[in-house]
């Protein structure tokens, strides 16, 4: 399965879209974690804001699925140990990639803080760690997500705008129930203190991960059941 994820990495530009997909995705590395940083200063290293920068993989992640497992649908392997080494390396490499760019664009943003103010931020190691386990459950739940998706479009364009539309969907029902004055959402704040929050975010990566294993469970019975279709 190693060496599936390995190859699948070494194609990720271009299911990253190429040269202008590689640019894209590099100005948005520089924005959020060199620009944002510096012009907004300590105001951006809240709790709140960390943990929606440790959710990127939501959006960076499904669109290369969807050029990974949709864009070469052509090329699934026929037998059904290969046929779940496949679909396991695409949804691992898209785990990693996400992963790594959040990581990348966090310690960007420490690291040009710490140029701009003269001094690195005094976070707790346990904060750290939360955000980087938050990250990783993130980034396989995106993964697997997006392979589910891309297997049941019909195409790239389709499996893209799938997402487009679910990502939107969520994002208006958020803001909204981020509006209400509810009591119960009190229950709801970021611990701002280390181990609170590192207690917080194993709590939310352990529901990502359940969720990610369902959706990879779901995204091999997709394909095996497409196979035997085309199969008969």
């Amino acid at each position: 399965m190693f060496d599936n994820i390995l190859w699948e990495l070494t194609k990720l530009r271009r299911h990253m879209g190429g040269t202008a997909g590689l640019t894209l995705y590099v100005f948005g590395i520089v924005t959020l974690g060199i620009l944002a940083p510096t012009y907004f200063g300590y105001a951006i290293f809240q709790a709140r804001v960390l943990l929606m920068y440790s959710w990127l993989p939501l959006l960076l992640t499904p669109p290369v699925m969807a050029e990974s497992v949709a864009g070469e649908r052509e090329l699934k392997p026929e037998s059904s140990a290969r046929l779940r080494e496949w679909v396991y390396g695409k949804i691992g490499a898209g785990a990693v990639y996400g992963w790594i760019s959040v990581l990348v664009i966090l310690t960007l943003a420490i690291l040009s803080l710490r140029a701009s103010l003269g001094r690195f931020l005094d976070l707790p190691i346990q904060f750290l760690a939360g955000l980087g386990l938050v990250s990783l459950a993130s980034s396989a739940f995106a993964a697997s997500l997006g392979a589910v998706v891309a297997i049941g479009a019909r195409s790239v364009k389709s499996a893209k705008r799938t997402v487009r539309q679910g990502l939107l969907l969520v994002v208006i029902v958020l803001m909204y129930f981020a509006r209400q004055p509810w009591a119960w959402t009190r229950r709801l704040a970021i611990p701002q203190n280390g181990p609170a929050f590192l207690e917080f975010a194993a709590v939310i990566s352990v529901v990502c991960a359940g969720f990610a294993v369902g959706l990879t469970k779901l995204a091999l019975h997709s394909v095996e059941s497409t196979e035997i279709r085309l199969n008969l």
